[in-house]
Order: structure tokens, then C-alpha cells, then sequence
């Protein structure tokens, strides 16, 4: 009897673990995501770290990324733009929204990058 209560006490403790260690991870979302307000306007993530924006069939800017937690940082990109710029994001399954992490205005310079992440959301296009 013993035996059978310590056997369902590990595996409760291990059932509780596997749990918070699944509510603790955020997974950046990847995919087309079409920014808020717009029909055939935003940004495609991969899951190799590569983005880029689009408006119909044109592509305007590419980059890189990467994630820790709940901050995308750009790591590059092809607009011209200083780089490491961090943002937090939410992710609700379906719309993704950005903040600056810090003041925006000291981003103001890079015009399109500060339109599209300043508070923005993107839907996840199906």
C-alpha cells in the first residue's frame, strides 16, 4: 500500500512538471501574419529565424531574428536600420501584437520598422 501511494505521488509530481514546463515555454509564432487594418500587408516569420515584409507579391524588407521568452530581438535586416532592436510580443493564437521594449522614439528614425512593430497587431493569416 505503501508502494502504491509513493508510485502515485511521483507520478502526480511528474504529471505537474511536464504541465508547467509547457505553460512556461513560449513558442514564437511562425508563419503569414497580415498587420491589423490592412488587406495584403505584413510579415512572414520562419521558423529559421528569417523574416520578412511584404505588401501583395512585393517584398520590401528581409531580416533575422531571434527569441528569448516572450522578446524578439531583429538581429538584421536589409532596410538599413540599426539592429538588436528588442520587442515584447503577445501571441493568442491568432493575432500577434509588438511593443517596443524601452522608448520608441529612439527608434522613430527607422520609419518602417517603427510603423509595424510600434504597437501593432498582425492576425495569422490561414
Amino acid at each position: 500500500m505503501k508502494n502504491n501511494k509513493l508510485f502515485v505521488l511521483v507520478i502526480g509530481l511528474v504529471l505537474v512538471s511536464l504541465v508547467l514546463a509547457a505553460c512556461g515555454t513560449s513558442k514564437f509564432p511562425t508563419g503569414k501574419f497580415i498587420k491589423s487594418g490592412t488587406e495584403n500587408y505584413g510579415l512572414v516569420f520562419s521558423p529559421d529565424g528569417t523574416f520578412y515584409v511584404f505588401e501583395g507579391v512585393d517584398i520590401f524588407v528581409t531580416g533575422t531574428y531571434s527569441v528569448d521568452g516572450n522578446v524578439f530581438t531583429e538581429t538584421s535586416n536589409t532596410g538599413g536600420c540599426s539592429t538588436n532592436v528588442n520587442f515584447t510580443y503577445k501571441f493568442d493564437g491568432t493575432n500577434l501584437t509588438f511593443n517596443y521594449q524601452g522608448d520608441p522614439a529612439d527608434d522613430i528614425a527607422c520609419t518602417g520598422r517603427y510603423n509595424d512593430f510600434n504597437n501593432v497587431t498582425y492576425s495569422l493569416s490561414k
